[in-house]
């Protein structure tokens, strides 16, 4: 047997483990995490560098673990993860833990943080991955074309073909495609391709239905799985719309897969089997608010990065309710994004903004927008005009932006020919430039 022939067995192992553990009663999950947990620490203490102090409240009399010390390890961000460098690189891993690869962060921000990834990570995020089309009854025979790579690597017009995209079916087909070019590029190369699925960002796969449909061609998928940014109502509404399937999955790639949807309605279930997700009250926020907490977590698969208590700097919003599928996994009822993407006030208020099609579209007649926070008070709102005769109206979105917003605002709008996405391929409709800084 190969090596990828094992690496998959292995997978597919792990992949039938999850479907026992995703019913497990809170205390057992909470057994099963520590297990993992222990393994992490004891090899952070021993061979990372950045833990050589930070995990000594954890460790009691003879070496023995104390859980109940756990929140003193104080959280960490990903600019302190960036002071750190190679401190936070594992000096030896365990031999069941692969090799490592290099990747970086996307560096939405304009800091990228390096990253060394375990080879058990991979095999870990294979079996999440099928998982999530377990869920959601997905068939392991339909083809994928995948538009993520940032690097050029796949060039319009043929892309390139491959396969072995899910753990039943190696031979599956597979096609992907940079997302460097643009969407009617990537609706072209997706109509001539006729896959079952698409996999992209969220903007990104509305542009690219939106292209289909204006050219009058009939999109092939019935699915659109996606990650990498937040899933706006309104993305999701019109995805809908048109009768496709959308799912939406949340993770990073430095803690690797957090959540996903289960098929049974918008939320998301957290993947407690391979990450600890804690939570903590972000600050200043308006009282229907309240409900916002900051993500802290610490992934259990990766050797050669351990990130212990991270804090990357999401917000989600947690839900109590029992989800109709019967597992017993914590629900994220809201990915809300990064802090980034929270506008903040002069009186200290912050906000994650949202605005639907049906409350902008008598004032703004966008094919696509974006609303940035230059100030405290000065909004701008740059557009791609439709190409419709309706004229952009400044007083009515100014009043609505001001109602979802703060009233304080001032709002100006810009037209412009495209709105470039960033190096990643990532689209943010909302970004402030205002600090963030409590």
């Amino acid at each position: 047997m190969s090596s990828d022939d094992e690496i998959r067995q292995k997978a597919i192992k792990f992949a039938e483990i999850l479907k026992t553990t995703e019913t497990l009663p809170p205390s057992k999950m909470k057994a099963y995490q520590r297990r993992l947990m222990e393994r992490l620490v004891r090899h952070a203490r021993a061979e990372v560098p950045f833990y050589g102090k930070r995990l000594n409240a954890l460790f009691g009399p003879k070496d023995t673990i104390r859980w109940d010390a756990w929140t003193d390890i104080e959280p960490f961000t990903r600019a302190q993860a960036q002071e750190a460098g190679d401190a936070l690189f594992a000096e030896n891993t365990p031999s069941q833990a692969g090799g490592y690869s290099e990747r970086t962060t996307a560096g939405s921000t304009g800091m990228p943080l390096l990253i060394h990834s375990s080879g058990l990570v991979n095999l870990m995020s294979s079996s999440i991955n099928q998982r999530i089309f377990d869920w959601n009854r997905i068939s392991p025979d339909n083809s994928v074309c995948f538009i993520l790579d940032d690097t050029r690597k796949y060039p319009y017009p043929d892309g390139e073909p491959g396969e072995n995209w899910n753990l039943v079916n190696p031979k599956a087909l597979a096609y992907s495609l940079s997302i460097n070019y643009p969407s009617s590029q990537q609706a072209d190369w997706v109509h001539r391709k006729q896959p079952d699925i698409l996999a992209t960002y969220p903007r990104n796969a509305q542009a690219i239905v939106e292209e289909l449909l204006q050219l009058e061609r009939k999109p092939s998928f019935h699915t659109i799985l996606v990650h990498g940014e937040i899933l706006e109502d309104d993305t999701r509404s019109f995805i809908e719309r048109v009768g496709i399937r959308i799912i939406d999955r949340f993770g990073g790639v430095e803690i690797g897969p957090i959540s996903a949807n289960c098929g049974q309605g918008t939320w998301h279930h957290q993947f407690s089997e391979v990450a600890l997700m804690e939570t903590v009250p972000a600050n200043n926020l308006f009282p229907r608010m309240s409900e916002q907490k900051k993500l802290i977590i610490t992934p259990f698969y990766n050797y050669a990065m351990p990130l212990i208590r991270y804090q990357n700097g999401d917000l989600i919003e947690l839900s109590d309710e029992p989800c109709p599928c019967g597992r017993s996994l914590p629900r994220i009822e809201r990915i809300l994004g990064r802090e980034r993407n929270m506008f903040t006030f002069s009186d200290g208020s912050r906000i994650r903004p949202d605005m639907t099609r049906k409350e902008y579209e008598p004032f703004l007649p966008a094919k696509q927008f974006q609303v940035i926070q230059h100030t405290h008070t000065e909004i701008e709102v740059r557009y791609v005009a439709d190409g419709s005769r309706q004229a952009a109206d400044l007083s009515g979105l100014t009043k609505l932006l001001q109602g979802l917003l703060h009233q304080e605002i001032s709002v100006r709008l810009t037209q412009v020919d495209e709105i470039a996405r960033a190096s990643s391929g990532k689209f943010e409709t909302w970004k402030s430039k205002v600090s963030q800084e409590k």
